[in-house]
Order: structure tokens, then C-alpha cells, then sequence
């Protein structure tokens, strides 16, 4: 079993792996499905404009949560300029704001049954 610590970070990483880690496969399927699905949502709601560090400075720090679907997001589709009206951006931010919310929930949940599983020898 690895540590709590090193679980959480996995969690942050890529939504569900913290709980695949802690040996609990289904809720993984689940809550990284939840979480990767509302965000893939926010994305194609957005046309991939919903996640930008820069011009989404303040909900940057709710998508961040979700972790390498946000840094990568931002990464790859952040910094490309707007050519149109998007009918549906700000429904996008908030989509992806909540999945990344949502996966430092399931994070937490995964640390706490990291650390009250026993340690194996």
C-alpha cells in the first residue's frame, strides 16, 4: 500500500487514480468518470475556451483542482485566441471549475482511506 500522501497526489493528478491506488476500483470508475466526464463537458461546451489561466484568472484556481486534464487543457488550448462568440462559455467555465472542485472532494476521500487502511509489512 503506498502512502497516503503519495495517493493524494495521485488523485490530483488524474481524477480517479487515487482511489484505483487505494484499492477501490469501482469508486475510481466512478468518481473518475464523474469528474472527467463534467470536465470533458465544460470543455466542448466551451469549444475548448473554458480553461485559460489567463483569461480565467479567478476560476483557474477552481479548474487547477482537477489537475493534468486542467494543466493540460490550459497548456494546449489556453493561450489559442477566441475568433467567435460562444454561445455557451461561461456554462463551460463552470463545468470545469466544478470538476475540479469536485476531484479535491474525491482527493480528500481518497487520503482518508488511504490513511485508515493498515500498513502491510
Amino acid at each position: 500500500m503506498l502512502p497516503a500522501p503519495v495517493i493524494a497526489a495521485a488523485a490530483w493528478a488524474m481524477p480517479g487514480l487515487g482511489h484505483l491506488l487505494a484499492g477501490r476500483p469501482a469508486k475510481a470508475l466512478y468518481m473518475g468518470g464523474l469528474i472527467l466526464g463534467a470536465f470533458a463537458a465544460g470543455l466542448l461546451l466551451g469549444q475548448g475556451h473554458s480553461v485559460s489561466s489567463e483569461k480565467f484568472p479567478f476560476h483557474w484556481y477552481g479548474q487547477l483542482g482537477a489537475g493534468g486534464p486542467a494543466l493540460l487543457a490550459d497548456a494546449l488550448l489556453g493561450a489559442e485566441p477566441q475568433r467567435a462568440t460562444i454561445l455557451r462559455l461561461e456554462l463551460g467555465v463552470v463545468f470545469t471549475t466544478v470538476a475540479g472542485i469536485l476531484n479535491v472532494v474525491a482527493l480528500v476521500d481518497a487520503y482518508t482511506i488511504a490513511r485508515r487502511q493498515p500498513e502491510r509489512a
